[in-house]
């Protein structure tokens, strides 16, 4: 069959796909009364792992709580974005557990499904590869059994404040606008959007306000048993410029095996450049030009060895998004506070996923890790291994177990009655490259849910009894 012709076929380099700007034009909205469609202890706005755990927490406490999550299921990232990895729960010695209580529960609950699986020699101590679609119904599980009450397909819209409260958020669905009202609100968006909206203040991407490059993850089936590893796979789509943009491919490939399929893929293996994603163009154009990516992607990959075959099984619903805004907090987390495993009287998590930076406006990845050592993985694949510490090469490495996160650096400095979950709380740029990922963002998430329910509601948020606040994590499994 001859190829069909189109008369509005798509050119290269991508263009004219966006809404022009406005410019500083207005139209007045009239004021109006806005239903109320909830009254609660607790509001926690985003479904994703931080705002489940968030939203379970409280309610395991007895607090009333709505979730409100603008996608149809829970788990953010780990569903919808198919981001197939939850990172260990174990120390840097991979014998001391640093991580329990509801990260734990979500990953044993999803491995009794059959839908996780540790991929450490010991099958307990490693990394766990994940199904996405089976997540739903773990995430399911925990938010249904734990009493919180749900709104899909609702997104956040805005935020009424009277001082240092807010007093109101105003959410958008097909029931059209209405509000919430809480004692408690906790900003889980990732994008730190509540704060923003109330008027808080926050911290954009690094001090030059860019942010780490954004990824859309995607399964591919068909992969052959000698299959060509995916560095190599990186290395050979890096030799030839992209036909969408002219540019090099900008990617650190990596990806999991399905738990199900070895013959299928998940890769995280699209990364567009120079991106903010919490201003709607912007996250616009990210979209569109990830998509573009995928598909040359597709059409290299067929001609690698044991990638003959492949083919697309489905794509994340929205491109994955590292890094936006962060509240100014309490207390900020540093690079060095990671880096040399400060110890806080207020710990309310631990982990030890590196410093990892994708580079916001070109090719490749810097790693800082807990035992001093750093490597950057170029765009060919190159790798330039160093010391972040200043020491010798050679040295004796490090021994930290673990770094640590202050429940200060969830309490925005702006309000009385707001708490911060996710890669929105407070860190600097070097930090948040740490902190994002899910294993992390889930002990954010109970940590905030715990407080919000020891909070008094004529108590500051920044008030909360740290060692009651801890004493509870601990006796809900948290090993602090």
């Amino acid at each position: 069959m001859a190829e069909t012709e189109f008369p509005h076929d798509v050119t290269f380099p991508l263009g004219g796909f966006l809404p022009e700007p406005a410019g500083a034009r207005t139209v007045r909205e009239p004021a109006r009364d806005v239903p109320v469609m909830a009254e609660c202890d607790v509001a926690v706005f985003g479904g994703g792992p931080a705002g489940v755990c968030a939203a379970a927490a409280a309610a395991r406490a007895g607090k009333r709580t709505v979730l409100v999550e603008r996608h149809n299921c829970l788990g953010g990232m780990s569903t919808v974005g198919w981001v197939a990895i939850i990172h260990t729960l174990y120390g840097t010695d991979r014998k001391t557990k640093i991580i329990g209580g509801l990260p734990e529960e979500f990953l044993r609950r999803l491995h009794g499904m059959g839908g996780a699986r540790n991929m450490g020699r010991d099958g307990e101590t490693g990394d766990w590869g994940i199904c996405c679609e089976t997540a739903k119904f773990a995430w399911d599980d925990i938010a249904v059994g734990s009493g919180v009450r749900l709104a899909f397909h609702t997104r956040l819209a805005g935020a009424l404040r009277d001082g240092r409260r807010i007093t109101a958020a105003l959410v958008e669905s097909k029931s059209g606008r209405q509000a919430i009202r809480a004692a408690t609100y906790i900003d889980c968006t990732g994008d730190a959007d509540l704060v923003r909206f109330a008027g808080g203040a926050t911290h954009l991407g690094n001090p030059e306000g860019k942010c780490q490059a954004p990824t859309l993850c995607f399964r591919v089936g068909g992969k052959g048993e000698n299959a060509l590893p995916l560095r190599r796979v990186q290395a050979e789509l890096f030799a030839t410029p992209m036909d969408y943009n002219g540019q090099r491919y900008p990617c650190f490939l990596w990806g999991r095996p399905s738990v199900w399929n070895p013959a299928e893929q998940m890769m995280a293996g699209t990364r567009v450049l120079a991106v903010n994603a919490a201003d709607a163009r912007d996250f616009t154009r990210a979209e569109v030009e990830a998509r573009y990516q995928l598909r040359w992607i597709l059409g290299r990959l067929k001609t690698l060895k044991g990638w003959e075959k492949a083919y697309l099984v489905d794509m994340g619903a929205q491109i994955g998004v590292r890094e936006t805004h962060r509240i100014e907090a309490e207390h900020r987390l540093t690079r060095e506070h990671l880096l040399h495993g400060t110890v806080f009287g207020d710990t309310i998590a631990q982990g030890t996923y590196p410093v990892d930076i994708h580079h916001p406006d070109s090719p490749g990845i810097t790693f800082e890790y807990l035992d001093g050592t750093s490597k950057t993985i170029h765009g060919d694949t190159r790798v330039t291994a160093g010391r972040w510490d200043g020491q010798d090469p050679g040295a004796p490495k490090r021994k930290t177990l673990c770094w640590r996160v202050p429940y200060k650096s969830l309490v925005p400095a702006d309000f009385d009655n707001v708490l911060a979950a996710g890669r929105c709380i407070g860190a600097d740029h070097e930090a948040a490259g740490a902190i994002r990922v899910m294993i992390n963002c889930m002990q954010f998430g109970q940590a905030a849910g715990t407080a919000a329910a020891l909070r008094r509601d004529d108590q500051p948020a920044k008030d909360v009894d740290t060692q009651r606040l801890r004493d509870a994590l601990q006796a809900a499994g948290a090993p602090l």
